[in-house]
């Protein structure tokens, strides 16, 4: 198998990349009102702390070559190394923290990383000076040093204690967050195998879709400590309040709908695959997956309806992602009317749904229609598909087509809005968002 490590565009590359998806996490972090709670100010901390060690992994490939570099690359390891070790204590006490929101327990786990994290830190920057764990040979290339076992027993004996600790608090966590949890401890384990031919990229991408899995499964934990506020809200002033709490619910639960791990997974693999094969349609599909999860994170803090084309160039890089993965699937947009607003995030679930409970039952193919249109009173926006179909007689499965009770709240609380969808087996399915013109804001 060919040795990655010395693909610098590639390393490089993923690293930026993977940078780029924590800061958007951070962003959405730092900017919304929940940032105050403790296992948050560590989580918001964690995310920054995992930056910075990308962008430090990143240097020792940048400035790698020359003996004239070496002062920078030391520095490059120093904070790859040291922060590597920050990032374990600041998981250990966000962690702690996280469970500390339902049930009070001691913080001596999370100590006890602490005092590992700190000798960790003591011997990277022993090894500034003596070379112990890290050093560069007299080309100005990076190699390990004679100690750097010592690095990998550290990171053994520190991912197995927040294992233990995941599973130790498993019945207050719930099924869910101790799945999520165990995700960044369980996650660079499984890279561990690729490390002799591939390192350390695949570990640090391990760590940045584990904490976007975290990011996510808090983000939920909120929604649901926030809306048990709000019902408190609604015994003083019903109306009112239930209004908002739809608004404020249905946004943050479409968000989080939207950005499915195995999705994730999925995106991140076709663009290993051609960064190895097709380096310039790597590059795209990373631009069309950047703005697609950009689009997703910033739609959190809309509250109001945004204009049809931001949905369009929302439902295009979804598009252009899936075309990537599955090149036989047409898509095509007949558009007579644009000059309206929508709530985000209402018609681009819709094209998803198509896709994967659509076109996906069939052997090959298939065409999804996106088409708007206006009347006296209205303006409408269609979603249909030649896909499978479903059978409407049946129960209907909320969790199989992707909140299509949320996208018929929020256009109703939002603009006065309906959603109607119907459905035939073995013919496909017409979605139609309908939008009163004497509603929109």
């Amino acid at each position: 198998m060919e040795n990655l490590n010395n693909n610098i565009e590639l390393n490089v590359g993923l690293l930026c990349f993977s940078a780029v998806i924590t800061l958007f996490m951070f962003l959405g972090a730092v900017t919304d009102k929940t940032r105050s709670r403790p296992f948050m100010k560590c989580f918001t901390a964690l995310l920054a702390t995992n930056i910075l060690m990308l962008l430090g992994e990143s240097g020792l490939w940048i400035f790698g070559g020359s003996p004239d570099n070496i002062p920078i690359l030391k520095l490059c390891a120093f904070i790859s190394f040291g922060l590597g070790a920050i990032l374990e204590v600041l998981y250990a006490y966000c962690l702690i923290g996280f469970v500390r929101e339902r049930q009070k327990i001691s913080w001596k786990y999370a100590n006890v990383i602490a005092v590992i994290g700190a000798v960790y830190l003591c011997l990277v920057v022993i090894s500034l000076f003596n070379g112990m764990l890290f050093d560069f040979d007299s080309n100005g290339y990076y190699v390990d040093g004679q100690y750097y076992f010592i690095v990998r027993f550290l990171d053994f004996i520190i991912l197995l204690l927040e294992i233990f600790m995941v599973i130790r608090y498993w019945k207050i966590l719930t099924l869910k967050g101790t799945l999520s949890l165990l995700s960044f401890s369980v996650l660079p384990l499984l890279t561990m195998p690729l490390l002799s031919y591939w390192d350390p990229t695949p570990l640090y991408m391990a760590t940045t879709v584990s904490l976007l899995v975290i990011y996510m499964l808090f983000r939920g934990e909120l929604t649901r400590q926030l809306s048990e506020k709000e019902i408190q809200l609604v015994e003083k002033n019903r109306e009112l309040a239930q209004k908002e709490r739809q608004i404020t619910e249905s946004r943050i639960s479409t968000m989080i709908s939207q950005i499915q791990p195995h999705f994730i997974y999925n995106t991140l693999g076709t663009i290993h695959q051609l960064c190895l094969e097709q380096p310039e349609k790597a590059a795209e599909l990373t631009r069309s997956f950047s703005q697609y999860l950009r689009g997703n994170f910033s739609e959190l803090s809309n509250s109001v309806p945004i204009r049809f084309s931001q949905e369009l160039n929302h439902i295009k890089c979804y598009m252009s992602i899936e075309q990537v993965r599955f090149p036989d699937i047409q898509i095509e947009y007949d558009l007579k009317a644009e000059d309206f607003n929508l709530p985000a995030l209402s018609v681009q679930p819709l094209v998803e749904n198509a896709v994967k409970h659509g076109l996906m039952g069939l052997e090959s193919g298939g065409k999804i229609t996106v088409s708007t249109y206006e009347t006296d009173a209205d303006y409408c926006v269609c979603v249909k598909d030649n896909g499978v179909g479903f059978d409407e007689s049946a129960v209907y499965d909320n969790k199989k087509h992707i909140g299509i009770q949320n996208i018929r709240e929020r256009l109703s609380a939002m603009c006065g809005g309906n959603l109607t969808v119907d459905s035939t087996l073995g013919k496909g399915t017409i979605a139609v968002i309908t939008i009163p013109k004497e509603e929109i804001i």
